[in-house]
């Protein structure tokens, strides 16, 4: 038994000596046989790995021949992982936006309104007439943890709760 170290995936495996390719059991990449794990072949001989039919995808995390997207989503990004801050969801509404209005003008309550809790805007507004102001440290923190969550988590807890004020 030989051991071989597949160049797609980089696992450690064995085949039989007399075989003349190999097949990664891990990946599925075919292999010249003539090659066990280290040694090195002369440079520009080095053999490649099958490439894939097109329109299949690899398994995830792996590399994909050069112009085709990584991820089987057609915008290339991995699952739950959002584009960037001012996309706004099903519902419209930015958690950017909502963000920055809760960091700028947090103390009279703007992000409420903009996301449809006028019962929320009202309460921030009385916050911060009774706390002289005290109450921009809580739409400052408010404001930051919007922007840093993810989109469907925003709209979960701002746009589509029941809740009159939502806070945290």
């Amino acid at each position: 038994m030989a051991q071989f170290n597949c160049p797609q995936c980089h696992r450690d495996f064995t085949a039989p000596d007399n075989a003349t390719s190999v097949q990664c059991p891990y990946c599925g990449n075919v292999q010249n046989a003539q090659q066990p794990y280290g040694q090195q072949q002369p440079y520009g001989q080095q053999p490649y790995g099958q490439q894939q039919p097109y329109g299949q995808q690899q398994p995830y995390g792996q590399q994909q021949p050069y112009g085709q997207p990584q991820y089987a989503y057609g915008n290339g990004q991995m699952p739950g992982v959002d584009i960037g801050v001012f996309d706004s969801g099903p519902s419209g509404k930015s958690r950017g936006v909502a963000g920055l209005l809760a960091i700028l003008i947090g103390t009279l309550g703007i992000h409420y309104f903009y996301c449809g809790k006028t019962g929320g805007g009202f309460i921030c507004i009385l916050l911060s007439i009774i706390s002289c102001g005290i109450w921009g440290i809580i739409t400052l923190i408010q404001g930051i943890m919007m922007m840093t969550m993810r989109s469907d988590e925003f709209e979960r807890k701002y746009v589509y709760s029941t809740s009159t004020f939502p806070l945290f």
